[in-house]
């Protein structure tokens, strides 16, 4: 098994097919085959299965490819780890945030990263905690800003409290509700949120412990998104409700939309977290822009805005 090996495989799970692999890495789709075929040798294990829809991996290839995107990953690292010791900061970093961090800590603190790192790129990737927990220990982010609970699953993982997490109910402008004072008066609406009623203590969970503590049924979430804009597009088009993030309603294009239901009842807490893996240190740039984070969110804090 060798690292060009893990490359191949990879690049055919991510383009779907061994034409546009070869394509991807400027390599003979023949040659791109046989590297699969000793990777499968090596292992002796088959990794692809033909399905309806094309090539789908084996129980074989999914445990493999978790195991590819954290060595790969871990080689970017090295690579870029020694650029920086030769005073040549040039890489790339992939960060998971939530929409809460992005928009309470992001944007100021990337600005600066830019300004003293030209050449050292950011990709942001956005979802539920769940999903960007997931990325982290798959080796597809080297760390990321997103909700914590009590019931979070922490284990390989070390968390950086940023701030407290300020959630709030919206619905539309001119909702039925909108005046609702319990979360009783809404037992009946629909609802939008990032992904279904899971695990009790959840951060993505929380509409669900907010009915269940007030000896409420599940609500009816109607409709799951992941992105926070097109979550806020929805409701200010519908009759859905969705727990925010309060900040969410001081955005462009929507102030005017959207609307707080002040209910009485305190929403389950969750807290702001920079999440890494415990036993995997940081890339220097990439440990610095974290450190920068950190020292944003704890000026904030001092400031009484966070």
């Amino acid at each position: 098994m060798t690292l060009d090996q893990l490359r191949a495989f990879v690049a055919v799970v991510e383009h779907g097919s061994i034409r546009a692999a070869a394509r991807s890495l400027d390599l003979a789709q023949s040659g791109l085959t046989q590297q699969i075929k000793r990777l499968e040798s090596s292992l002796g294990a088959s990794l692809f299965a033909r399905g309806n829809r094309g090539i789908v991996l084996t129980g074989p290839g999914e445990t493999l490819l978790a195991r590819s995107r954290i060595i790969l990953g871990e080689c970017e690292r090295t690579e870029q780890e020694f650029q920086s010791f030769q005073g040549n900061p040039v890489g790339a970093m992939n960060v998971g945030v939530s929409s809460e961090a992005f928009a309470r800590v992001v944007p100021p603190v990337l600005r600066a990263f830019r300004q003293r790192f030209p050449s050292f790129s950011v990709h942001l990737a956005s979802g539920p905690s769940s999903s960007l927990l997931s990325g982290i220990r798959e080796g597809r982010l080297d760390f990321a800003l997103t909700l914590v609970s009590r019931k979070t699953d922490m284990t390989d993982l070390t968390s950086t409290r940023l701030t407290k997490s300020d959630p709030v109910i919206v619905c539309r402008v001119g909702h039925p509700n909108e005046k609702a004072r319990s979360i009783k008066a809404l037992a009946d609406c629909e609802w939008v949120n990032t992904r279904p009623p899971g695990q009790a203590g959840l951060p993505s969970n929380r509409i669900v412990d907010l009915f269940h503590n007030a000896g409420l049924e599940t609500p009816n979430i109607a409709v799951t998104v992941e992105s926070l804009y097109d979550t806020l597009n929805l409701v200010s088009r519908t009759d859905l409700l969705f727990l925010s993030p309060r900040i969410a309603l001081e955005q462009e294009g929507f102030m005017g939309a959207l609307r707080e239901i002040r209910i009485g009842e305190a929403i389950p807490p969750a807290d702001l977290c920079l999440v890494q893996r415990t036993a995997v240190p940081l890339p220097p740039i990439t440990g610095e822009f974290a450190k920068m984070l950190i020292s944003y969110s704890r000026m904030l804090r001092k400031g009484g805005t966070a």
